[in-house]
């Protein structure tokens, strides 16, 4: 039996509700138009895409994420402004580059990967640059640009990856989360006075 993971964070309650509250604007204003709008509870940050696992291999799964967790300190990340992919016609919102933790973020990244590659090695992972972002609308049809306000910055110190599933849930999409995995490294991003964030 093949299960669809993926590794990610979970979003603060308060920024899936000021989200959500945003997108039912800019929907009733015609100023997105796509025919799949995510659920907010579907609302997370995706690191790593694994795809098709099968159940057998899934306590390797929970090995990566532990092993690139333990390496991994705590980061602060910042929401920004919206965007779109054009060629899979996907309406997200992205990261406030000057006030997040990028470089940390890509970190984790990179270390999920590697974990990933080590414990899965079966496994076929993308090979595209990684661009975090949050997943709004698929499939879409129109995009104001100019007239798309932003939610107002909101901010949040993470401190756990989380192995998603993406499943059905009475019919429907959903994200469970299946197991968590605690920061618990020290940061090996370092400011110019040389300490540690």
């Amino acid at each position: 039996m093949k299960r669809r993971l993926f590794f990610g964070l979970e979003l603060p309650g308060s920024w899936k509700d000021e989200i959500a509250e945003r997108c039912a604007s800019i929907r009733q204003q015609g100023q997105v138009v796509a025919r799949n709008w995510s659920r907010k509870e579907m609302y997370h940050l995706t690191v790593l895409f694994l795809g098709d696992v099968d159940s057998a291999d899934l306590d390797r799964a929970f090995l990566a994420g532990a092993r690139a967790a333990g390496q991994q300190a705590p980061f602060r990340l910042t929401t920004g402004p919206f965007g779109r992919f054009l060629q899979s016609r996907v309406f997200w919102l992205g990261l406030d580059e000057v006030e997040c933790n990028l470089a940390e973020l890509t970190a984790l990244y990179r270390r999920v990967r590697a974990a990933t590659e080590e414990a899965l090695p079966s496994v076929r992972l993308e090979d595209r640059p990684y661009r975090p972002h949050i997943t709004l609308a698929r499939e879409l049809r129109h995009y104001a640009e100019p007239e798309l306000v932003a939610p107002k910055p909101m901010s949040h110190e993470f401190t756990e990856l989380c192995l998603f599933e993406s499943t059905r849930e009475s019919g429907q999409l959903a994200y469970p989360i299946i197991r968590r995995f605690p920061f618990s490294g020290a940061s090996v991003i370092r400011t110019p006075e040389g300490r540690g964030r």
